[in-house]
């Protein structure tokens, strides 16, 4: 179309050109040494005009000749960015979709072309992973670095997210420590080293950490006390697996004040506690809690806590009974109580009401052991034996047969 109206136009300004040559009889006379050129005007201005356009054309052609390198590499580096893109494209498509081999092949296909494949080959070696290739995807964190060694932050974090899926916690933990070496400002490294502590229950390192995120405000309080409470709780239970009193004394010790007030850390030291003889501590941080709030869990703990006066003890139990006259736990407690009284009908009467308004393993154990204490080895068998089924199996059962065959 463009072709035919420069030809249109070329021949209008010749049809032109035509009319006036017809017309006009002037004529031009050019002297050059012992030259002489005698020509029409208007054969003159036609042999002008087609000699600047030739000469115009041939410029044109030899600045196109002159450029045609660079205009090659433009062509190279557009084609390179389109098959980037395109392979990008489809390749990150292929990962969200769950087709790893997919996604792997082309995310490499894409980083040959890219200037900056760092993105293609941190999610091949997502899509490396998932697939189980393990080596193959350190080969692609690896090119990662190497290829983009200024994004070296972004390359370790994933390094070390990926390893934590992989259950490769020690060998996220030492890339967190080489990040975190380097980039001890970095908000997000801390909270993957959080996370790695945290999973590897190295709980000295977790506190040691809390009270950065807690300044820079990286986490919200009540996750930082979250952390803190599941921290103290893992260095208590640890000390109690090695059956080191002091160090679980120490431990309690080292709580902050106003931490010690949760229930959660009080019953996981009193439960450690219990495997040692010295309980008198615990029977009055009990005390104290349950004046302040009841807890079944605190409760229960209170009737296997030894305290220094065992009758003062019952009487603090027996005076919670009037608020709640109705509750298993308490009067599961009220029985263990009775029993280190020497109250053995006493006891029983708690322990049958216990298990009347809820049957618990616990309770049948407490009651056939008073049994046994008592001589009647056939219903102390008996109770053991409902008790165990009771902890094996989820079918409810009605405790009161058992009890008519125990008064019997």
């Amino acid at each position: 179309m463009r072709a035919l109206f420069v030809f249109l136009i070329a021949l209008a300004i010749a049809a032109v050109i035509g009319a006036f040559a017809v017309n006009d009889r002037g004529t031009i006379l050019i002297t050059f040494s012992d030259w002489t050129i005698q020509t029409s005007l208007i054969l003159f201005l036609s042999s002008v005009v087609l000699f600047f356009i030739t000469a115009y054309i041939l410029v044109r052609s030899l600045l196109r000749v002159w450029d045609m390198p660079s205009s090659l590499r433009r062509w190279r580096k557009q084609r390179q960015r389109r098959l980037s893109e395109k392979y990008l494209s489809r390749g990150l498509v292929a990962l969200v979709e769950g087709n790893w081999k997919t996604a792997e092949t082309d995310l490499v296909k894409g980083a040959r072309y890219s200037k900056t494949p760092l993105i293609n080959f941190l999610c091949a070696a997502r899509a490396a992973q998932r697939e189980g290739r393990i080596e193959k995807r350190d080969q692609y964190i690896k090119l990662a670095y190497s290829r983009d060694p200024e994004s070296q932050i972004a390359i370790g974090l994933t390094q070390a997210e990926l390893q934590i899926n992989e259950h490769q916690t020690e060998l996220a933990l030492a890339t967190l420590i080489n990040l975190n070496e380097q980039h001890p400002d970095n908000a997000r490294i801390k909270l993957m080293l959080l996370r790695t502590y945290t999973e590897l229950e190295s709980w000295n390192d977790v506190l040691s950490i809390l009270p950065g995120l807690e300044k820079s405000r990286l986490l919200p309080r009540e996750n930082i006390v979250a952390t803190q409470l599941k921290a103290y709780a893992g260095l208590m239970k640890k000390a109690g697996e090695k059956s080191n009193q002091e160090k679980l004394d120490a431990v309690w010790k080292s709580i902050p004040r106003k931490l010690r007030g949760e229930l959660h850390l009080l019953e996981v030291y009193t439960t450690e506690k219990l495997k040692f003889d010295n309980t008198e501590e615990c029977e009055l941080l009990i005390k104290k809690a349950l004046k302040a709030k009841w807890d079944r869990n605190i409760l229960r703990l209170y009737g296997l806590v030894k305290g220094k006066d065992p009758a003062k003890q019952l009487a603090f139990a027996e005076s919670l009974y009037t608020g709640h006259a109705r509750d298993p736990v308490l009067l599961l407690t009220l029985g263990r109580l009775c029993i280190r009284n020497s109250l053995w009908g006493k006891a029983a009467t708690y322990l049958k009401n216990s298990i009347q308004i809820e049957p618990m393993p616990e309770t049948y154990r407490e009651f056939a052991r008073l049994l046994e204490q008592q001589g009647d080895y056939a219903a102390a068998s008996s109770y053991y034996q409902h008790g165990l089924v009771l902890a094996t199996s989820v079918k409810p059962h009605d405790p009161s047969s058992l009890l008519e065959q125990s008064d019997k």
